[in-house]
C-alpha cells in the first residue's frame, strides 16, 4: 500500500502542475485578435515598428497588459524587467510592476490606413462610319 500512495502522489502531482502550466492565456481579452505576437521572453525585449500602430506589453503570468500605447514608424520599444522600466524611443514611459520572472509578451496592431481613390467611369462608344 505505501508503494502505491508513492507512485500515485508523483502521477497526481504531474497532472495538477501539467493542468496550472496549461491555464496560461495566450493574451488577454483586451487585446485585438487582429494584433499579432512579436517577441516574448523573461529578459529585455525590443521591437521596431515598421509602421505606426498600437503596441501591448502583456504579462502572460498574471493574465493582465502591462502597458499599451501608439508606436510610429520606425520607433523601437524596449522591455528591461531587469530595471523595471519600458522605453519607447529613449523615453521612459512605465517604471514598475515588471518582475524578470514572469514571462512578457510584445504584441503589435497596425494603424487602420484609410485610401482614399478617385474611380472614373468612363463610356466609350463606336460609330460605324461609312465608307
Amino acid at each position: 500500500m505505501a508503494i502505491a500512495r508513492q507512485i500515485t502522489l508523483p502521477r497526481w502531482m504531474f497532472i495538477l502542475l501539467a493542468l496550472i502550466g496549461g491555464c496560461m492565456h495566450d493574451r488577454s481579452a483586451s487585446i485585438p485578435p487582429d494584433a499579432t505576437l512579436q517577441t516574448e521572453g523573461q529578459k529585455q525585449l525590443t521591437f521596431r515598428a515598421s509602421e505606426p500602430g498600437t503596441v501591448y506589453i502583456y504579462n502572460r503570468n498574471d493574465d493582465k497588459i502591462v502597458y499599451s500605447g501608439d508606436i510610429g514608424r520606425g520607433e523601437t520599444i524596449a522591455v528591461d524587467p531587469d530595471k523595471n522600466r519600458i522605453t519607447l524611443d529613449g523615453r521612459t514611459v512605465l517604471e514598475k510592476g515588471l518582475d524578470h520572472n514572469e514571462t512578457l509578451r510584445v504584441f503589435f496592431k497596425p494603424n487602420m490606413i484609410s485610401r482614399e481613390g478617385v474611380v472614373e467611369e468612363r463610356e466609350i462608344r463606336t460609330t460605324d462610319s461609312p465608307r
